[in-house]
């Protein structure tokens, strides 16, 4: 009840419709201070399209979250709210890890991966399906940070080529720009926010009108809760004909993700964060009419045949940028978590993570001494704030000792935009659908309690 009561009460005393502390621009104006309170009293009430794992229940489907949570054991000890850094794996990702590591420990890793080399095969299938992809533009990868890098130095970047990217984007993606500018003496535009706070896509606009070589975004921000208009970008690029590379890693699992709805040639994702997958694995998307104006950073036996004396064969499909030894425990279990969310429905995933989220906010904003960090108009499941009263740093101890995890969002993530708003650190609470509102309150009530 605490964050239904601290809404209702910040919409009656003007915390939220009169001066606030409540400072995301795309809330700014009164009708979306009442969508966000809205959001936070009723989201969960009206974000339930669903399908198994769900029960039937009087002609309606729901879904079972105690089902869920009995799947996450560790859900019965602890709160997480950083599924934004690294998700709890349901038993079923847990089971499958661990069962082809006792496996390989009893017959040896290479009869043990040809034992379940459909099963390999099959996770480039649900990895497809999960973004609207053809299975021979998925590439299997150990990580996000490979996956990307993989796609940005196999374009063949020229001396003085422009890169358009936002004021928001990541560090590590933001590293690998400045590495090739120091080589190259590449260009980078970095486009800033509008009035309200999102991506000014007119500027973005003639950015990439004006001799852009690639388009390189994130499509949700590592620090805020900002959901960036990465289709509207997906249309420009292609009106220009600029190669676009999408950065999923905080938005898969989380948000409906359609690289043909987006219009991105290249997407890299990670397994460990919303989609609930082990640490160690990642991957690539790249478009098949594409791959072909890519040329590998460098080539393994996975990516070219050796046929003869002098001379091999190159792959035409994704995997041309994979390598041939992988953890095949991780790759499972990786594709038995997409599995597992293939069995719910996305919809009310992303529903019921941007309502508990909402519910964070306008909580959060009727303590005093809390600024709110998100900005723009369309928020996602990671919230951040400041506080007068706390370091984030102390938060994320406190919180923790009280059976609750949280994250430090900083400023050498996204320096661009957090440096701008004289941000250094900030507390970072990232819920999943299998948090229950009462363990939201229960943590806006140990916020409140540290401001006291």
């Amino acid at each position: 009840m605490f964050a239904s009561r601290f809404a209702l009460w910040a919409l009656l005393s003007g915390e939220i419709l009169g001066p606030p502390n409540y400072q995301f621009k795309g809330s700014n104006t009164y009708w979306g201070k009442v969508r966000q309170a809205f959001s936070c009293l009723f989201g969960p009430l009206i974000c339930t399209k669903v399908r198994p794992l769900l029960v039937r229940k009087s002609g309606h489907y729901r879904v079972d979250i105690e089902k869920l949570r009995a799947d996450t054991p560790a859900c019965q000890g602890l709160v997480h709210l950083d599924n934004a850094g690294s998700s709890f794996m349901p038993n079923p990702v847990v089971k499958a890890l661990i069962g082809h590591i006792e496996r390989e420990a009893a017959v040896g890793g290479y009869l043990a991966a040809r034992e379940r080399a459909e099963d390999q095969e099959a996770v480039y299938g649900s990895l497809a399906r999960l973004i609207g992809a053809a299975t021979s533009e998925i590439a299997f990868m150990g990580s996000a940070t490979d996956a990307w890098d993989k796609a940005f130095y196999s374009l063949g970047l020229g001396r003085g080529d422009k890169i358009v990217t936002a004021f928001n984007e990541y560090c590590a993606n933001y590293v690998a720009f400045l590495h090739l500018q120091k080589k190259l003496d590449l260009e980078i535009d970095v486009v800033g926010p509008d009035d309200n706070g999102d991506i000014d896509l007119g500027a973005m606009r003639q950015a990439i009108n004006s001799g852009a070589r690639l388009v390189a975004i994130s499509h949700v921000p590592a620090t805020s809760g900002q959901v960036n208009p990465v289709a509207e970008i997906g249309r420009l690029a292609r009106e220009a004909g600029v190669p676009y590379l999408l950065d999923a890693c905080q938005s898969l699992g989380q948000l409906p993700v359609n690289v043909k709805h987006i219009g991105c040639q290249m997407l890299a994702g990670t397994g460990r964060k919303f989609l609930r997958g082990p640490r160690g694995c990642g991957f690539l998307y790249v478009a098949d009419d594409f791959r072909q104006q890519m040329e590998p950073v460098f080539m393994t036996n996975q990516g070219g045949r050796w046929v003869s004396a002098g001379t091999y064969e190159e792959r035409r499909d994704a995997r041309v940028f994979e390598v041939w030894e992988r953890n095949v425990a991780v790759q499972l279990a990786f594709g038995v978590a997409i599995d597992y969310l293939h069995a719910l429905d996305m919809d009310w995933v992303s529903g019921r993570i941007c309502a508990l989220a909402a519910r964070l906010r306008v909580g959060l904003a009727a303590i005093p001494g809390i600024t709110i960090c998100d900005i723009g108009q369309e928020l996602s499941g990671i919230v951040s704030f400041t506080s007068t009263a706390q370091s984030a740093e102390e938060i994320m101890r406190k919180l923790r000792r009280r059976g609750i995890i949280t994250q430090v969002a900083r400023v050498v993530h996204t320096r661009l935009d957090l440096e701008a708003r004289g941000i250094d650190t900030a507390a970072r609470l990232s819920p999943h659908y299998f948090i229950l509102e009462k363990e939201i309150d229960r943590t806006l009530e140990e916020i409140a309690a540290l401001h006291s």
